[in-house]
């Protein structure tokens, strides 16, 4: 899918999601760890869209908070 092409891009350019692809190597295959960074743009994305923030400032709260985002579902 187009989120999966984007994650191996992004896995290219981003130290953070590279270093978190290359620890999700070493545990599942990597078409798991390629679907995991791209559930993890889809979530940045959505709280981009969410709080009208742009991608760098929604890496860095992530990265200075110590948490993921979460996306929390109603139920």
């Amino acid at each position: 899918s187009l989120l999966v092409e984007a994650a191996q891009v992004a896995v290219r350019c981003d130290a953070g999601l590279r270093k978190q692809y290359l620890h999700r190597c070493h545990q599942k295959p990597k078409a798991v760890a390629k679907v995991a960074i791209a559930r993890k743009l889809a979530v940045r994305l959505y709280w981009m869209l969410r709080t009208h923030t742009a991608y760098p400032e929604i890496v860095r709260i992530e990265s200075s908070s110590g948490l993921a985002l979460v996306v929390r579902h109603g139920g």
